[in-house]
């Protein structure tokens, strides 16, 4: 199994309470949405009339544990082990280190090796299996095989999770179903084609988005900036306010490294998104495209966000080193420094 099937960043596990039972796997996607089995959560209704929720971790990920999820999309009615049986989910906040699982929609991967990650009854930290592809069914599901000697059959507990295609080294699908013959060890995935028939922007991020680079190595991930509705209109980029509550966007690294306290905000206002600093906060910088440096934000001012801009935020190895580092200096683009990259696809701060 190669380093990245190992350590699936977007691998998702689903309670619907806090101490309650594991009731399936989920894959993240690049929109910020997790997709998982409609049979898993159930209707996206609550009793009350509102919006049903669940808890997710993301088992792979430190810090990804107890994240709120509202059930945004669920086809109840969709028979189990169907292409319709699908659910969606919007976490409450993406946790640092986490990554978009990268799709794709094969057509016919049989013999493929694959890989899979589920919660079988007993087996609340997840399990291994893997085998092969076989093909695609009549009705248009991945169907799949786990041999004797490789590992945890396929069970009830991997439905929502994502199957990955050891030779493509993509997911292919998501696991909605196992043969009732135990003994046959075959399962039933979603192709990734199918889960796209009912979420058409499956891959497709938001118009609005920032992609995390973290200076340490940590890969790349993908904060989405809903400015629409109910959802949020500021987001405080940070780590941690001193008193336990997490920024919205986290950048936290493992010590020495050191990440100044809820550092600045991202602003969205008359169709514009910003950055903002306190007048006694720490300085931020902006790094407009075309520019040949970053400017810092103005103290308890703004900057304007455009299309490739990027928000940096001075880090170091050593808190000697940041204090030895002028506030002020342009230069500090040659220290180690987190980079928020804002994508607007929509142009929306185009707007006057």
């Amino acid at each position: 199994m190669d380093r990245q099937a190992a350590r699936p960043l977007w691998q998702v596990r689903i309670r619907s309470a806090a101490d309650g039972p594991v009731l399936g796997g989920g894959v993240l996607c690049a929109n910020g949405t997790v997709l998982t089995c409609a049979h898993v959560v159930g209707p996206a209704t609550g009793a009350d009339g509102g919006p049903a929720g669940v808890l997710i971790d993301l088992p792979f990920v430190e810090g990804g544990r107890g994240i709120p999820a509202r059930i945004v999309l669920s086809r109840t009615e969709a028979p189990v082990g169907s292409r319709d049986d699908l659910a969606v989910l919007r976490p409450a906040r993406v946790p640092a280190g986490a990554c978009p699982a990268p799709l794709d929609d094969a057509d016919m991967p049989a013999g493929h090796g694959f890989d899979v990650y589920g919660f079988p009854v007993g087996h609340p930290d997840g399990v291994w299996a893997t085998g092969r592809l076989t093909g695609r069914t009549a009705g248009g599901l991945l169907q799949f095989t786990v041999p004797g000697a490789q590992g945890h059959p396929a069970a009830r507990g991997f439905s929502g999770s994502p199957l990955w295609d050891a030779d493509l080294k993509a997911v292919v699908g998501m696991v909605t179903a196992v043969d009732r013959d135990a003994q046959l060890r075959t399962g039933y995935a979603v192709p990734v084609d199918g889960l796209r028939a009912h979420w058409p922007d499956l891959a497709e991020p938001y118009p609005v988005r920032l992609w995390v680079h973290d200076p340490y190595g940590a890969p790349a991930r993908l904060v989405p900036l809903r400015a629409g509705g109910p959802d949020r209109r500021e987001f405080w980029v940070g780590r941690s306010n001193g008193s336990g509550a997490e920024a919205d966007i986290l950048l936290a690294s493992r010590r020495p490294h050191v990440v100044s306290r809820w550092h600045c905000r991202l602003v969205h206002e008359w169709g514009q998104w910003c950055v903002q600093v306190r007048p006694d906060g720490p300085q931020a910088f902006v790094w407009h495209v075309g520019d040949e440096l970053p400017q810092p934000v103005p103290r308890g001012g703004r900057t304007r966000l455009r299309n490739g801009d990027r928000v940096l935020i001075p880090a170091a190895l050593r808190s000697e080193e940041a204090a030895g580092a002028s506030p002020d200096d342009p230069g500090v683009a040659a220290l180690p420094h987190w980079q928020l990259e804002f994508v607007d696809d929509g142009q929306t701060s185009s707007l006057a």
